[in-house]
């Protein structure tokens, strides 16, 4: 018996709700906001998604025109942003053809709508300057700037719920980062890179847990940081031999000293070097009994640099994993003494499992920026 056929239903218009709210979550905004032609019934549904994430080459990618880009991109979150309804849990945006007066705007909308997650990318083009109504954001937990300055109004007491703070090519004083890092007393995870006007960093997080520096600095220094364990430290500066001075305490105990609860150490570049200024005694005052993996880049014709290296290794016993990039180059006249005068190192390294010995000064760094970048933020974000 032959069966008549029978157009099937519309099944896009008769998808559960919980359904739709997910395919426009992974949708791009763009995309997003054209759902509204599928039918009555998808027609305002984009205008509760609670993610909301603007890249200019996605939204403008017609035209190279930066004015017809400006005002295209203005327009369409413009548009987005007076239809959205309810709370808005993150914002992105990525451009470099906006007026900062626009922003401005943007940022006052957000700082009543309880945003969490707040990315600005502005990579290239004049910084933005960071309008007042953004440290009014109280919900953030998750911050990201790149391209802007930073300068907050006195009333500023920081964000109480920041967990995670990136900032990259952005343009604060030393007492500003100080202060913003120390009032955010939640904050977990810290990212600084290429830091412009300033030169002094100083770390206060009583829940601070992962550090990641890439950039210049005069000085660093760690204070009421115990829960901390992990540190990668990329300077890319080399730093200025000064004459050390009769019992100057070395920065390596001065600046890594106080970090008792380290599990992962990575020393990049021109750090060690810093680290090896100073007078080292025999031993550090300090035992890292909880770090296991060390991965340090090391100039093995300053003996400085080498002694560094002798005291992680003596206080750190259960040490497991040792990833090392070293010059290669000829020994000192000085080496057989200097060894000899090393003969009771007391460093028995039981626990050692792996070790990595590079060839290219530059592969450590590639190897240490690949895994942190593997573990954050989206592999790595907490929740809410």
């Amino acid at each position: 018996m032959e069966r008549s056929f029978r157009p099937s239903s519309d099944i896009i218009s008769n998808l559960p709700d919980e359904v739709m709210e997910t395919i426009l979550l992974y949708l791009p905004i763009r995309d997003a906001v054209r759902t509204t032609l599928l039918s009555n019934k998808w027609r305002y549904k984009w205008t509760t998604i609670p993610n909301l994430v603007f890249h200019e080459n996605n939204i403008c990618s017609f035209t190279n025109d930066r004015k017809l880009r400006s005002y295209k991109l203005l327009n369409f979150v413009d548009r987005v942003l007076l239809q959205h309804k309810g709370s808005i849990h993150k914002f992105e945006l990525s451009a470099h053809s906006l007026q900062g007066y626009v922003i401005h705007s943007w940022l006052l909308f957000l700082s009543r709508n309880g945003v969490k997650e707040l990315v600005l990318n502005f990579s290239t083009g004049e910084p933005y300057k960071v309008h007042s109504s953004f440290f009014s954001c109280e919900s953030i937990y998750y911050l990201n700037l790149c391209g802007c300055v930073l300068k907050p109004p006195p009333m500023f007491k920081g964000f109480s719920y920041l967990r995670r703070l990136s900032l990259e090519r952005v343009t604060l004083a030393n007492e500003v980062l100080e202060s913003m890092i120390s009032s955010c007393t939640n904050l977990e995870i810290l990212k600084l890179v290429d830091l412009d006007g300033c030169n002094c960093i100083k770390i206060c997080g009583p829940n601070l847990k992962r550090f990641y520096f890439n950039g210049e600095f005069a000085d660093m220094s760690f204070r009421d940081s115990p829960n901390l364990s992990f540190i990668s430290i990329f300077l890319n500066d080399d730093v200025v031999d000064k004459p050390v001075g009769q019992g100057e305490i070395s920065n390596l105990v001065r600046v890594l000293g106080c970090l008792t609860g380290l599990e992962k150490l990575s020393i990049c570049h021109y750090f060690m070097k810093f680290l090896a200024m100073g007078n080292l005694s025999k031993r550090l005052p300090v035992t890292y009994d909880g770090l296991k993996s060390i991965s340090l880049q090391i100039n093995l014709k300053d003996l400085n640099h080498t002694l560094v290296m002798l005291r992680l290794f003596q206080s750190s016993p259960n040490l497991q994993e040792l990833k090392m990039v070293a010059n290669q180059v000829a020994a000192t006249e000085y080496v057989d003494d200097f060894w000899k005068a090393q003969r009771r190192l007391n460093c028995s390294m039981n626990h050692l499992r792996m070790v990595c010995f590079y060839p290219s000064p530059y592969l450590l760094s590639i190897v240490v920026e690949s895994k942190l970048l593997s573990t954050a933020p989206e592999d790595e974000m907490i929740d809410d």
